[in-house]
């Protein structure tokens, strides 16, 4: 083990995750101990508080409030659905860890459906005692954690409902998502005499040369198609499962429940749609420019990603490791030292095999070690990916200083700190670049915002029509889906593009419309990281208000913790400053366009 010059510890770094922190195999006694320590803990909090009074004053909600939070904290402990989720996305073939999560899963809701009165009952508080309750100091550090259930209070169904939605969501909803996950983690393409993984397939499409890439793009689509029939039945199956749950709950509309789930408000979230879709001419004048750097009249969506050029210097895992390590220690000393721990400690599991799922993610629970997945291919999207996934760890570390009711932060929130240290580190590769590669890197880092910003919002407006659909209609065909994605990626790709049905089947692989408007949170965390990233640049103090905001967890609503930091994300002109920026950016790359450099 060695230290660097900026102090950071540096020693073997792992590629593969370490399991072991958390149990020794799935027999391991310390998951029947952890999950017998829940249920004893949860019968004992049910004998003291079914059908008794803790509403009715302060003094006795207190007292409730402290006991649901050690409670939780017991419940918290409990490792094994994390580790067996863990085991699953390693290998979509181990039928041990997918069985025995599941398992493990359904116990643990029938010990949370025990204590499902509890929320249910502080929820029916009337309007006037709520508002004496949030304003009491001996409530203080509960205070949020009520409001978000008095503001979710008149959605929230009967003791006996909500224990039926919770057992029938394993059933109606994680087990088609698993199965679809497993079917696509399970597919792979002959491609140059190798099997190669689709999840890895997907990645490279955009570094290979034109001829390759329609080639390997031709080869994505038949396989997304020939498994299509699955993704039909799934999509229909929870999208109308989710129809169910919407009308008896009273939702008004399909996207509701996930803003007010990420503590946002409809108004504002739409509104940013709206602006976005509005504004679907820039992503259309930068995929013009595009086209003309590469020198095509019109594209195909497999070149949506096309590189213009190559940065030669390449990026294998070793050497990002080094970059985004000296650019975490320039930020802040204590973001290299997070960094360097979790790869010393067998949190990042870095490279694509068959069986392991596709993308990259950082999870993390209370009292667990945070985990990191990639799928690292050498390329300077990869390093990009490492510093973007160790961003949310950043978040998730310290938010752990947070009770354990505030430790998770909003996933509105969420992509703002991924997107920040991701933006720090490109600008500072950018920094040591030719004027070509400039260039090339500017075109690199619009792609993505065009893609975070634009293309997520287009998915945004896919999903809701798709919703709207399967609920007037019944169910829709897989020809029927595909012909509505094409549609809304033609919205925001414009005229450059030649868009057709069968592109529209990568509905099969885009696992975000099965997170139900997730998608926003993307667009919504880029441009108000663009925004820290600005400020940070003009002076690196503020350094400290975005480390407010990382180590705030939930503790707070977006519009708060933005705020504490100088951000009004309530005033529509802040999205559309943010929108202008991106607009110079591709002004600048049409004058290193009209260069032919």
């Amino acid at each position: 083990m060695k230290k660097n010059t900026n102090g950071s510890v540096k020693s073997a770094i792992k590629t593969e995750w370490d399991l072991s922190v958390f149990y020794k195999n799935e027999k391991d006694p310390k998951i029947e101990k952890e999950i017998k320590a829940v249920e004893k803990a949860t019968l004992a909090f049910e004998k003291k508080y079914k059908n008794k009074d803790y509403i009715s004053s302060s003094k006795k909600l207190l007292r409730a409030m402290q006991d649901y939070e050690e409670l939780s904290k017991i419940s918290g402990n409990v490792k094994g659905p994390l580790y067996f989720y863990f085991r699953k996305d390693l290998n979509s073939n181990d039928n041990i860890a997918q069985a025995a999560g599941t398992k493990l899963s359904n116990r643990l809701t029938i010990s949370s459906n025990k204590i499902a009165f509890f929320t249910i009952n502080i929820s029916k508080i009337p309007t006037t005692r709520q508002k004496t309750y949030l304003n009491d100091k001996n409530l203080a550090s509960y205070a949020y954690f009520l409001k978000l259930i008095f503001d979710n209070a008149k959605y929230i169904l009967s003791e006996k409902e909500e224990q039926v939605i919770d057992l029938l969501s394993q059933t109606s909803y994680s087990m088609w998502i698993d199965g679809q996950d497993k079917l696509l983690s399970s597919q792979s393409i002959d491609w140059k005499g190798e099997k190669m993984p689709l999840a890895k397939a997907l990645s490279i499409l955009s570094d290979l040369p034109k001829k390759e890439s329609d080639e390997m793009s031709s080869k994505i689509n038949s396989i997304l198609k020939s498994v299509s029939s699955f993704a039909e039945a799934e999509i229909n199956a929870v999208y109308n499962f989710k129809k169910v749950l919407d009308e008896r709950r009273g939702y008004q509309n399909p996207y509701s429940s996930t803003i007010l789930g990420y503590q946002n408000t409809e108004k504002s979230i739409m509104l940013l749609i709206d602006l976005i879709t509005k504004n679907f001419k820039i992503s259309q004048r930068f995929y013009k420019v595009h086209a003309k750097l590469l020198k095509m009249k019109k594209l195909s969506v497999s070149d949506r990603g096309v590189k213009i050029g190559e940065i030669k210097k390449k990026f294998d895992f070793q050497t990002s490791v080094s970059i985004v390590g000296d650019i975490f220690s320039k930020i802040g000393q204590k973001y290299s030292d997070i960094f360097y721990r979790l790869l010393n400690s067998g949190q990042v599991d870095v490279f694509p095999k068959v069986g392991k799922t596709g993308g990259a993610y950082c999870a993390h629970d209370y009292n667990a070690p945070t985990f990191i997945l990639l799928n690292h291919t050498d390329d300077l999207r990869s390093l990009e990916t490492l510093a973007h996934e160790m961003g949310h760890a950043i978040h998730s570390e310290l938010s752990k200083k947070q009770s354990i009711f505030y430790q998770h932060y909003t996933m509105s929130s969420a992509e703002v700190a991924s997107t920040f240290f991701e933006q720090v580190s490109l600008n500072e590769i950018e920094s040591q670049l030719s004027e070509k590669e400039k260039m090339i890197s500017l075109h690199g880092r619009l792609q993505g915002d065009i893609s975070t910003i634009f293309r997520q919002i287009a998915c945004f407006n896919f999903e809701l029509e798709l919703h709207q659909r399967i609920r007037s209609e019944g169910q829709l065909s897989k020809e029927e889906i595909a012909k509505l994605l094409r549609k809304h990626l033609e919205s925001y790709m414009g005229d450059a593009f030649n868009v057709t049905d069968d592109d529209g089947y990568f509905f099969v692989n885009w696992s975000h419309i099965r997170r139900f408007f997730y998608v926003y949170s993307y667009a919504y965390g880029q441009l108000i990281s663009r925004a820290f990233f600005e400020n940070w640049k003009k002076d690196n103090k503020y350094i400290e208000k975005i480390d407010q905001f990382l180590s705030a967890g939930g503790s707070m609503s977006p519009e708060e913790v933005f705020k504490k930091a100088g951000i009004d994300i309530l005033d529509p002109k802040f999205f559309l400053s943010g929108l202008k920026s991106i607009e110079k950016d591709i002004e600048r790359l049409e004058k290193f366009a009209d260069k032919d450099i």
